[in-house]
């Protein structure tokens, strides 16, 4: 579950922070629950290895995300031309 709702708010940008902390506690209770599979009659590791690829996934397209927005937001002609795109679309808006 924590991969799936991670790798969902990943994906969705705007809550990639919280599917950072969700993919971490994730990848926490994956390792968890491949050393539980391991005992003798217990199953449910290829569910446990799903789950651990899943939350590895989402932590890294979050990174990926994070490294990305700074370095555009550390890019200054790209956040000119943003303010500029913004400055338009407020002038098309009907007063």
């Amino acid at each position: 579950m924590f991969g799936v709702a991670a790798l969902i708010s990943v994906l969705t940008a705007i809550l990639a922070s919280v599917g950072l902390v969700l993919g971490i506690i994730g990848i926490i209770l994956g390792i968890i629950g491949l050393r539980m599979a391991r005992r003798p009659n217990v199953t449910g590791w290829g569910l446990a290895v799903g789950a651990l690829v899943l939350n590895i996934v989402a932590v890294l397209i979050a990174i990926a995300f994070a490294a990305g927005l700074t370095t555009f937001l550390n890019n200054e002609n790209a956040v000119n031309r943003l303010e500029r795109q913004v400055e338009d679309l407020r002038e098309k808006l009907p007063r």
